[in-house]
Parts: structure tokens; sequence; C-alpha cells
């Protein structure tokens, strides 16, 4: 599905997804009917540092989370194509947690009442500057057994804004079209989309979509429909049609700690 899906994944809408009743569909501890959360925090290096430095703390992260947020799972994201151009580099890294909503009441609360906690907090401030988002995260697609075969991946972010002439329940009819014409074409693990919830200002209207690649190989197989298999063509019509969208940002992620869940 998603070599010739992840170009589109642009057309998924806001409103509620539906989901078959099936209670046993989890990945770490995070009920994938659901909504769950995901906290994105946005890094800039301060001069001198570098992302080697940050890497020293990462043990500490590992050791603090699996005591404070066990039920969380926390990930690195730098930048392989990103939007940063000569002059405005952007993020320096994007440290992602996921879980469970209520885990994240849990770990804030417990990580909060921790000094080793603060301490590396304070350790981290020394080298960049960060700042929190939390949002809310609808699964799409999860292979799970991809999803756990590595703790490196690649993944794709694009934020949308939906035509102001196109009603939700048009974008989710495209969406579901797509998703079952090509949901045995699957070149990716997961595709997830974002909704802004916390600390994100005035974002109505807005999404982001999330697509992780097991590889690069993945990742061009997706690329070579766009430039050679019609792929180019379809997401002009969309674009044009249904929705504004920033294009695609690609990061390399690694894991800092997972789940035990």
């Amino acid at each position: 599905m998603f070599r010739k899906l992840t170009g589109l994944v642009t057309m998924v809408c806001l409103i509620p997804f539906s989901f078959a009743d099936d209670h046993s569909n989890t990945w770490r501890g995070v009920d994938l009917n659901q909504q769950f959360g995901i906290q994105f925090e946005i890094c800039k290096l301060k001069p001198g540092q570098s992302i080697e430095d940050i890497a020293k703390l990462d043990k500490e992260v590992s050791r603090l989370f699996a005591k404070n947020a066990p039920d969380l799972s926390i990930m690195r994201l730098t930048p392989m194509y990103s939007h940063g151009m000569p002059g405005d580099s952007g993020a320096s890294y994007i440290d992602i947690t996921m879980g469970a909503i209520e885990a994240f009441g849990t770990g804030w609360d417990q990580w909060m009442a921790s000094k080793p906690a603060q301490k590396l907090m304070a350790n981290s401030n020394e080298i960049a500057d960060c700042t929190f988002k939390f949002a809310r995260a609808v699964n799409r697609v999860a292979n799970k057994t991809e999803l756990d075969a590595s703790d490196n991946r690649l993944i794709s972010m694009n934020w949308c804004s939906k035509r102001d002439n196109v009603g939700w329940n048009q974008l989710k009819a495209k969406h579901d079209a797509w998703q079952a014409a090509y949901e045995d074409d699957a070149s990716s693990m997961a595709w997830n989309v974002v909704l802004p919830r916390l600390g994100t200002r005035s974002v109505n209207g807005r999404f982001m979509h999330m697509v992780s690649y097991a590889n690069a190989t993945q990742l061009m197989a997706n690329e070579n429909w766009v430039a050679n298999q019609g792929g180019g063509q379809a997401l002009a019509d969309y674009y044009s049609a249904y929705a504004s969208c920033d294009g695609e940002s690609v990061w390399n992620a690694s894991y800092l700690y997972r789940s035990k869940g």
C-alpha cells in the first residue's frame, strides 16, 4: 500500500477514524484502536555544542525512562532531508516520546519528582534549547513485526491543511479509497496521523502525517513511484483540489528507550 500511498497520505482528515473492534490490537502497551500520546521535544544546539554532546546523556535518559516512565518510549530524530536551509537550519534534533495518554500523566509526575531527572534536564539545557509539544496520534498502519525488528528507521513528516471548499468527509472518502486500493502493497512500516494539541498555538485544521520506513530502500521505492510511476501527477491533483501541504521532511530515527509493554 505505502509504496504508492505514502505520497498521498495527506488526504487523511481529522474527524474520528473507525477501527475494527479488536481489543488485542496493541503494540508496546499502546491500544492502536485509540488515539495515543506523542510528544515532540524540538531542540536547537547551542553554539559550540554538537549532537555528540547530547548523545553522551543517552544512557542516563534510558535509565531514567525505565525508572520513571517505563510505559513510554523515546526516540531521537536527526535530519536527513530537512526543511532547513542555509541561514535557517531549523531543528538540530527532535526527541519523540510515545505511549498511552494516561502514561504521560504518570510519567511526567514521576519525572518531575525525580532529582536525577531534573539534573538530566538541566544538563540537557546546557547543550540545546528545547521546547515541548504534545499531540495525539491516530494509527492507520502498523507492521508490528517490522517495527520490532530494529531500533532504527527513517520517518517522514508532512504538515497539511484541507482546502476550504473540501469537507472532512470528502477527505476521508478519498483516503479510504486509496487505502483500499493499495492495502496489499505495503513498503513502509507504519503510518500515523498526528493531531496537535498542547503548546502548538493556533493550528485549527492542521494535521501531520508520519510514515516510518525500515530503510532508504523503502523510502526510495515511494520516491520512484512519484518520479516514474504516475505518483507526481496524482500528488499534483490532490494538492490542487484537496489539501495544502508543506512537503515531506525525512529524519533518521533511533530509540533511546523502548517500553517493555
